[in-house]
């Protein structure tokens, strides 16, 4: 699952729809595996980390890498461990091992981008619009795209950039929750509110990384 990059616009700030404030950013996880379809322990890692048992699932991600320390699920996986405990220098790691065995990974080079806060502007847009040109049907791409214009407060883009990662994964729910937010920020607030409500439902899916009580929240401010 990947993490919301931005914050719905607080109520009382809601003539400013560019004050919202970003929330923390996470790591990306890569849900379209390219594991075999007979590695039960990859199925039962990802299984745990859906249902939130997160010990259970690094557990069964370490063991994977035990068998095979090039696993890039088990690497992703665990990187998104890493990301949600706060240990930001271990899922870089991760992250890095990943490229070493497949430097065009999209999801692995979307995730560092995400992990760096986009710092170097100009570059990581530019890195990232040359990743896109060579697979533009990456989901995390466009989604790390999409953070990267939010913490510039570049709506419309982000807008754009996070459509297109949901129209390439439509039951990700916080690609779903990150359309809402950038629309919101648009002032459109009649399809800000629909998508708010699809999150919400995708979230009783699959595991979802955005503040589903803030979302329900903007949902009732956002009600006719």
């Amino acid at each position: 699952a990947a993490p919301p990059a931005a914050a719905p616009p607080e109520r009382r700030r809601r003539q400013d729809p560019a004050a919202g404030p970003a929330a923390p950013e996470a790591g990306v996880f890569r849900s379209d595996s390219r594991r075999p379809p007979s590695d039960q322990t990859l199925d039962r890692a990802y299984d745990d980390w859906q249902a939130g048992r997160v010990d259970e699932a690094e557990r069964a991600y370490e063991q994977v890498l035990r068998r095979d320390p090039r696993s890039a699920d088990a690497l992703l996986g665990l990187a998104a461990i890493a990301v949600r405990q706060g240990r930001y220098e271990r899922a870089q790691n991760l992250y890095l091992r990943v490229l070493e065995s497949d430097p065009a990974d999209p999801t692995a080079q979307a995730a560092l981008i995400n992990l760096h806060g986009g710092g170097d502007g100009g570059q990581s847009e530019s890195r990232l619009k040359t990743l896109l040109a060579a697979q533009p049907d990456s989901p995390p791409l466009h989604f790390a795209l999409g953070n990267l214009y939010s913490r510039q407060r570049r709506w419309s883009d982000a807008q754009q950039a996070y459509f297109q990662a949901y129209a390439l994964d439509p039951d990700n729910p916080d690609y779903l929750f990150n359309v809402a937010v950038s629309l919101d920020h648009l002032r459109q607030g009649k399809l800000a509110l629909q998508y708010y409500r699809m999150a919400l439902s995708a979230a009783d899916l699959s595991r979802a990384a955005f503040d589903r009580n803030a979302a329900r929240q903007r949902i009732l401010e956002l009600q006719p």
